[in-house]
C-alpha cells in the first residue's frame, strides 16, 4: 500500500492497525495537505455488518462540525476497498496521557469541558457515541479535545432525546467472549466493558445518558489515574458495573476539590433518571467548578506533554514530532509518537516478575534464578519491582495461595489487579553442558513484548554471569539510562553468591519468610549462611527474622556479621544493611533514620523506609511521625496485615481506639484475618475491655508456632494487671515452653525476665531477683540485660545492679535507648533504693524527651513519681502518675499502668486530699478485686485505704 495512490491520495506510510482498521499517512493530492485514511483490515472480509459499521463512523462523525470532534473529509472506494479520510492529528489520546499519572484540576477541568462540549454536540445532533473512554479521546499538542471513532455510534430518535430509549439489536447484548488483554467483548458494537454504562452491560435500550456515563468513567480515571470499574473477567465488570460505587475521587487524591467528587458521583449514577440527564448540564457544572477554583487559564494554547511509547512499526528515529493520526487508529488502541526512540516503561510503571521457566530438570535453578533477577533489577533505582509481599496479598484476593508459582497467566493476571505495567517471565533451556537464558516483558494489558533477551552460559557455574548479563541488556530496551545501568549493576556473584546452592536456600528462605513467617525460614536462611559465609544479604534477613521474632542476641550477631560485608553488594543492599546494623546492631536510631531517608531519596518508590521510620519515630515517642509514616506504609501496602496493625498500634499508643479498631475492620474487610494480627488485636481487645474477644483470640493463638509463646505472654500480663500473680506466672512458663520448642530460648527468658519486674514491683523480691538470675544465665542478651537491672534495683540488689548498668554501658555506648533512657532509669531506681530521690530525678532528666517511647512503659514517669513522694512533693508525683492515666494505649497492660492508681491516691493523700485519694484507691481495688490476697502491695493498698475512711 505504500507510495500506492487511492483515489487522489497518495499514501506515504502505515501509522498503525487494529481490529476494525488500518489507518495510513496520505498526502491529499487535490488539496495539498496530509490526511489519515483508514481501511477496513487485510483479511477481514467485508459482510454487511463489518461495512455497515465502518459507514457508520463515517456517516456519524462526518455530521458533526464541532472543534473537538475528530474531522471526516470524505468516505470512498478504491479497488474495492472501501475508506475515510480524515483529519491528521499530533498529540496523544487520553489512554497514554493518563498513563502519566492523575491530572492537575486546571488540565482536568479545561479538557473535561472540551469533551462535553463535543459530547453535547453529538447529542443535539441525535447522536450516542456508546464507547466513550481514554482512548477514543485525543488530545492534541495544543491542548484540544478530540472526540473519535464513531463506529458504534447509533441515531437515536431526535436531537438530544433522553426519553422512549432507542430500540437496539442483538448487538447491544453483552456477549460472553471476553478479551481480558482489551477489557472488550469481541464480535458485539456494545463498546468497551470498562467503560459501559449499567443499562448498557444490561443489553437494554440506548440513549445519550449512556454517553455521560462512560464520560464519567473517564472523568474518573483523568481525576485518579486508575479505572473507576476494575475486574479481569467480564462478570468481574459486569458486576462492579451494576452493583458496586467506585472509590471516592478524594480517598484516591486528596488534592482535588471535593465539589468534582460530586460532579463525577453525578455523572456515575446507576440509575440514569438520577444521572446528568444532558452533557450540557455536565459542562455546566465543570465550567462553574472552574470558575470558583480560580482555574481560568488558558490551557489549550500550551503544548500536552507527550509519553511517547514503543515506535514498533518503524527501526528508525525521527528528529520532529511527525503528525500521528488517531481518529481510528484509536479503535483498536493504537498511538504512536515519533520524536525519538520511546521507552517501553517509564520511571513510574512497575512490574512483576514471573517464576522461572525450568526445563534442564536441575531443581538448584528452581526459584534461584528468579531471585537472582529480583537482585539484579532492584539495584536499578529506575524499575519498581511489586514485592513479594504484594504478590502475595494478590494472590490471597485472587483466591490462590500465598507463595503460589507465578505462571506466566498468572503473573500477567497480578500485574493487571496490582496496576502494573509488565510482567517479565525467564526460561533456562539446558543444551548438553551449556545453558540458554531467556527473558521477555510483556505489556500486561495489550500482551505485546516490551523487550526480550536470551544469553548462553558454557556451564553451570556460569549460569549467573548469563543472567547478569541478560537483566543488563533487558534494562536497558525497557527505559534505563545506559549510564544508570552501568553505575548500578553489581554482578550477582558479588550482591548476593556465586554459590547456586547458597542463593536456592536463600531463595527458599526468603519465599518461606513472606508465605509462612520467621521461624519457618530460619532453617533455610541458616543454610544459606553455611554454605557461603560471605553471604551478606541473607545475614540481613536472618537479623530481621530474629528481630521479628524478639530474640536481639542473634539479632545483633547477624546484623553485625552483613555489616562487615557491606561494601560487596549493591547499593540498595548496602542501605539496607547500614539501616539494620544502626538500628539492631549498634542501636543509633537517628542515624538509622538518616540512612532510611538516603535509601528513600535514592529509591523513592520503596516502602522498606516508611515502615522503619514509623517504628522509630515510634520508639523516640513522636507518635505524629509514626501515624504519618504508618499512613504512608499502608497506602502503598492495603492489603499488607502487618501494615494493617502497625497502623493501629499507632493509633492506640495515642489512645485513639476507635480508629484503631476501624484499622481492624477494614483488614477484616480486605480479608486479612492472618496471625501477625492477633497479638495487637488482643492488647486493643484488653484496652476496651473487651474480655470476649480477648478469649477468641487466645484460642485462635494456640497450637501456632511463633504465636502461640506471643498470645499466652500477652495473657500473662493481662493477669498480672489484675493483681493475678500465681496465674501470671504460669502463663509465663507456658509461654516460655511454647518459645522454646521453636527455639526461640532468647524470646523465652526475656518473657522470665518481664516477670521479674512485675514480682519486684508486687514486693515479691527474693522470687523477683532470682527469676532475673536465670534469665541472665540462659540468655545475657541486652533486653534480659535491661530488665534484670531494673528488677535487681527495685528488689534491693543495687551492687547487681550497678554491674549489669555498667555492663550495658560498655556493650552499647553509641546505643540510643540504653544511653538515653534504660541507663538513666536503672541508676535513679538505684538511687531511690538508697533514699536518694534528688538524685534520681537528676538522672531522669536524661531520659525526659524520649520517656513515651513506645517500648518502656513509661519507666522514667514511674521513678520520678516515687521519687516526688519520697520528697513529699504529693502534687508532682500525682502528675507523674497522671501521665499513665492519659496514656493508657501506650502502657497497655503492663503492671505500672495499675499500680499508677495506687501511687496516684498515695499522692493524693499527701496532698491532703482525701476525696481524690479515696477514689484513686478504689480504682485500683476495684482492678484488684479479685487479686492474689498474698501479694504485698496488695496489703500495704488495703491498710493505706482503710486509714482514709
Amino acid at each position: 500500500m505504500i507510495g500506492k495512490t487511492v483515489s487522489h491520495y497518495r499514501v506515504v506510510e502505515k501509522l498503525g492497525g487494529g481490529g476494525m482498521g488500518v489507518v495510513y499517512k496520505a498526502e491529499d493530492t487535490k488539496l495539498g495537505r496530509f490526511v489519515a485514511l483508514k481501511f477496513l483490515p487485510e483479511g477481514l472480509a467485508p459482510d454487511h455488518q463489518t461495512l455497515e459499521r465502518f459507514q457508520r463512523e463515517a456517516r456519524a462523525a462526518s455530521a458533526l462540525d464541532h472543534p473537538n470532534i475528530c474531522t471526516i473529509y470524505e468516505i470512498d472506494e478504491a479497488d474495492g476497498k472501501p475508506f475515510i479520510s480524515m483529519q491528521l492529528l499530533e498529540g496523544q489520546t487520553l489512554k497514554y496521557r493518563i498513563a502519566a499519572g492523575p491530572m492537575g484540576i486546571d488540565e482536568l477541568l479545561e479538557l473535561a469541558i472540551q469533551i462535553a462540549d463535543g459530547l453535547d454536540a453529538a447529542h443535539a445532533k441525535g447522536i450516542v457515541h456508546r464507547d466513550i473512554k481514554p482512548a477514543n479521546i485525543f488530545v492534541t499538542q495544543r491542548g484540544q479535545a478530540k472526540i473519535l471513532d464513531f463506529g458504534l455510534a447509533k441515531l437515536t430518535g431526535g436531537a438530544g432525546a433522553v426519553s422512549g430509549a432507542t430500540a437496539t439489536g442483538p448487538e447491544d447484548t453483552p456477549t460472553a467472549s471476553f478479551d481480558r488483554e482489551h477489557l472488550t467483548s469481541p464480535g458485539s458494537t456494545m463498546g468497551t466493558v470498562a467503560y459501559m454504562s449499567p443499562e448498557q452491560a444490561r443489553g437494554e435500550g440506548l440513549d445519550t445518558r449512556t454517553d455521560v456515563f462512560s464520560f464519567g468513567t473517564v472523568l474518573y480515571e483523568l481525576a485518579t489515574g486508575r479505572q473507576a470499574f476494575q475486574g479481569t473477567t467480564a462478570a468481574v465488570l459486569y458486576d462492579a458495573i451494576l452493583n458496586r460505587e467506585p472509590a471516592p475521587v478524594s480517598s484516591v487524591n486528596p488534592q482535588l476539590p471535593p465539589e468534582l467528587q460530586g460532579i463525577i458521583a453525578k455523572a456515575l449514577e446507576k440509575d440514569r433518571n438520577l444521572r446528568y440527564q444532558r452533557a450540557s448540564d455536565l459542562r455546566a457544572d465543570l465550567e462553574r467548578l472552574k470558575r470558583e477554583s480560580g482555574s481560568g487559564r488558558i490551557l489549550a494554547a500550551r503544548s500536552v506533554a507527550v509519553e511517547k511509547p514503543l515506535a514498533a512499526w518503524s527501526g528508525k528515529l525521527w528528529k520532529t514530532v511527525a503528525p500521528v493520526l488517531l481518529a481510528a487508529v484509536l479503535a483498536a488502541g493504537w498511538l504512536y509518537h515519533r520524536s525519538h526512540q520511546i521507552k517501553p516503561l517509564t520511571d513510574k510503571d512497575s512490574l512483576v516478575i514471573a517464576d522461572f521457566a525450568n526445563s534442564t530438570g536441575d531443581p538448584v535453578f528452581d526459584d534461584t534464578l528468579k531471585q537472582g533477577l529480583s537482585v539484579q533489577l532492584e539495584q536499578s533505582p529506575f524499575l519498581d519491582l511489586v514485592s513479594d509481599r504484594k504478590v502475595n496479598e494478590t494472590l490471597k484476593l485472587m483466591g490462590r495461595t500465598a507463595g503460589e508459582r507465578l505462571t506466566p497467566e498468572v503473573a500477567r493476571e497480578v500485574c493487571l489487579r496490582t496496576g502494573s505495567k509488565a510482567m517479565l517471565a525467564g526460561s533456562i533451556v539446558g543444551l548438553g553442558t551449556q545453558y540458554v537464558i531467556g527473558l521477555k516483558a510483556v505489556n500486561c494489558d495489550t500482551g505485546d513484548v516490551l523487550a526480550e533477551e536470551q544469553e548462553q552460559a558454557a556451564g553451570k557455574e556460569a549460569v549467573l554471569k548469563a543472567l547478569d548479563a541478560a537483566a543488563g541488556s533487558l534494562r536497558g530496551k525497557l527505559g534505563e539510562s545506559l549510564s544508570s545501568v552501568k553505575r548500578y549493576a553489581m554482578p550477582l556473584e558479588e550482591a548476593t553468591t556465586p554459590s547456586l546452592e547458597a542463593l536456592k536456600a536463600y531463595s527458599l528462605g526468603a519465599r518461606t519468610m513472606s508465605t509462612q513467617g520467621e521461624t519457618a525460614a530460619l532453617p533455610l536462611l541458616r543454610r544459606a549462611v553455611e554454605l557461603d559465609p560471605n553471604f551478606a544479604e541473607a545475614y540481613v534477613q536472618l537479623s530481621i527474622a530474629y528481630s521479628n521474632l524478639g530474640q536481639t542476641g542473634r539479632e545483633i550477631d547477624y546484623a553485625r556479621k552483613a555489616y562487615e560485608l557491606r561494601e560487596k553488594v549493591s547499593e540498595r543492599e548496602r542501605f539496607g544493611i547500614e539501616a539494620v546494623y544502626y538500628l539492631d546492631a549498634t542501636g543509633e536510631l537517628e542515624k538509622a533514620a538518616q540512612t532510611y531517608e538516603l535509601r528513600q531519596a535514592a529509591y523513592p518508590r520503596g516502602t522498606l523506609p516508611y515502615i522503619n521510620m514509623a517504628f522509630i519515630s515510634a520508639t523516640l515517642g513522636n507518635y505524629d511521625k509514626a501515624l504519618e509514616y504508618s499512613r504512608e506504609e499502608l497506602r502503598l501496602r492495603p492489603n499488607n496485615e502487618t501494615s494493617q496493625a502497625n497502623l493501629a498500634y499507632v493509633y492506640a499508643c495515642l489512645n485513639q481506639l476507635d480508629e484503631a479498631e476501624a484499622v481492624y475492620k477494614q483488614a477484616e474487610k480486605r480479608g486479612l484475618n492472618g496471625e501477625r494480627l492477633l497479638g495487637n488485636r488482643y492488647l486493643l481487645a484488653f484496652l476496651k475491655g473487651d474480655k470476649a474477644q480477648m478469649a477468641q483470640l487466645v484460642s485462635a493463638g494456640m497450637g501456632k508456632p511463633g504465636v502461640e509463646d506471643e498470645i499466652l505472654y500477652e495473657q500473662a500480663k493481662t493477669e498480672a494487671w489484675y493483681g493475678k500473680l500465681k496465674n501470671a506466672r504460669e502463663l509465663t512458663r507456658r509461654a516460655m515452653v511454647s518459645a522454646e520448642r521453636n527455639d526461640a530460648k532468647e524470646t523465652a527468658e526475656g518473657y522470665l525476665a518481664v516477670l521479674a519486674i512485675r514480682e519486684a514491683e508486687m514486693g515479691q523480691a527474693a522470687q523477683a531477683r532470682t527469676d532475673a538470675d536465670s534469665a541472665l544465665k540462659l540468655a545475657p542478651t541486652q533486653d534480659v540485660e535491661v530488665d534484670a537491672a531494673l528488677t535487681l534495683a527495685r528488689a534491693g540488689d543495687t551492687a547487681g545492679a550497678e554491674k549489669l548498668a555498667a555492663d550495658l554501658d560498655k556493650k552499647f555506648p553509641l546505643d540510643t535507648l540504653i544511653q538515653r533512657y534504660w541507663l538513666p532509669s536503672i541508676r535513679a531506681a538505684v538511687a531511690l533504693q538508697r533514699k536518694d530521690p534528688k538524685k534520681a530525678i537528676e538522672l531522669l532528666n536524661a531520659a525526659s524527651a524520649i520517656e513515651l517511647s513506645s517500648v518502656s512503659w513509661i519507666c522514667p514517669a514511674y521513678l520520678r513519681g516515687e521519687a516526688y513522694l519520697m520528697l513529699h512533693d504529693g502534687a508532682a508525683a500525682a502528675a507523674e502518675f497522671q501521665k499513665f492515666i492519659d496514656h493508657r494505649g501506650l502502657v497497655a497492660s503492663f503492671l505500672w499502668g495499675a499500680l499508677a492508681r495506687l501511687e496516684l491516691g498515695r499522692a493524693y493523700a499527701m496532698q491532703g486530699d482525701t476525696a481524690k485519694a479515696r477514689a484513686a484507691y478504689q480504682g485500683f481495688l476495684t482492678i484488684w478485686k479479685d487479686a492474689d490476697p498474698d501479694v504485698p502491695i496488695l496489703k500495704e493498698a488495703k491498710a493505706e485505704y482503710a486509714k482514709l475512711k
